[in-house]
């Protein structure tokens, strides 16, 4: 029998193989409706951004999502030329806005739910710590996190 204790007691290890395993269940769902993973993510930074804007730029987008700005901008390459989005010169030459066309936001509205539902399949195993694991992936990133108050 193989000894598995590397995997077992390696934190990045552990953390790779585990988004490993979200993006293979992402990818199932979205195959079934020829989108990647960073078009998905950029039509719900798109989606999320407009009850906040009204111009969204690419570096919003991409700052909203994580992703590299040069990824952001092939991407939305891609989600234009499947009629999910429209860039539109503003008028700051230097940036474009983006808005998300009819097909997009159908398409949006229809993925989102079963992403959701997939993500829940895969994240409910952790039951009553899933606060905990949030907060716990938030300090590896130097984020900010929520303190739960104890019920008495």
């Amino acid at each position: 029998m193989a000894d598995t204790s590397q995997t077992e007691n390696s934190i990045g290890l552990l953390i790779w193989k585990t988004s490993n395993f979200w993006q293979s269940n992402l990818r199932k769902v979205l195959s079934k409706y020829n989108l990647t993973i960073n078009e998905y993510l950029i039509l719900k930074s798109i989606s999320s951004l407009i009850e906040l804007n009204t111009n969204i730029y690419q570096s919003e987008i991409a700052n909203n999502i994580g992703i590299d700005v040069s990824v952001t901008s092939v991407t939305l390459k891609l989600l234009e030329k499947k009629n999910y989005i429209l860039k539109k010169e503003s008028s700051d030459n230097r940036k474009n806005t983006i808005q998300i066309l009819k097909e997009g936001k159908n398409l949006f509205q229809i993925i989102n739910p079963l992403i959701n539902q997939t993500e829940d399949e895969i994240f409910k195993k952790l039951n009553n710590e899933t606060f905990n694991f949030t907060n716990s992936l938030k300090l590896i990133l130097g984020k900010k996190i929520r303190i739960k108050a104890m019920k008495e």
